[in-house]
């Protein structure tokens, strides 16, 4: 994440373009489409160092915080309760299950799938919209 000169980060979301095999009209058509080029995952320790630099907290302190965080985020999640985080966003708990004619076959072997959903917060949401977007050139990267 860049700074600029108000120490406000400036988000820049890169991508790139892919190739697609979409069928319109009955007919596959190749066609290109923009695609989320991910910057390297951020781990929990240089969140945790981040924070710390920013704070009065020490490490160690900000470390723990965060993985008792995780750990009890993700329980409420599994008891099927949504985590509100205000200027964040929410997780909430989702499960996909298939359809059955009759409501009596309604029980836990129809369920599919269980997850868990982000949603950002308005807040969040209106900043992501905001975020500057850049092409990136996969022929000009180096691979090592």
């Amino acid at each position: 994440m860049k700074e600029d000169n108000r120490t406000h980060p400036i988000i820049m979301i890169n991508f790139v373009k892919a190739k697609r095999s979409l069928k319109i009209d009955g007919t596959k058509t190749d066609m290109y489409v923009a695609k989320i080029y991910r910057a390297p995952d951020t781990s929990l320790d240089t969140v945790a160092q981040e924070i710390s630099h920013a704070t009065t907290l020490a490490y160690p302190d900000v470390m723990a915080a965060l993985k008792a965080f995780e750990i009890h985020v993700a329980n409420h999640v599994m008891e099927g309760s949504a985590v509100k985080f205000g200027t964040l966003g929410a997780f909430i708990p989702a499960i996909h299950s298939k359809a059955v004619k009759n409501s009596e076959d309604v029980d836990a072997s129809i369920v599919k799938r269980v997850a868990c959903r982000f949603f950002p917060s308005r807040n969040f949401y209106r900043q992501l919209k905001k975020a500057s977007l850049e092409y990136k050139d996969l022929s000009k990267i180096k691979h090592v």
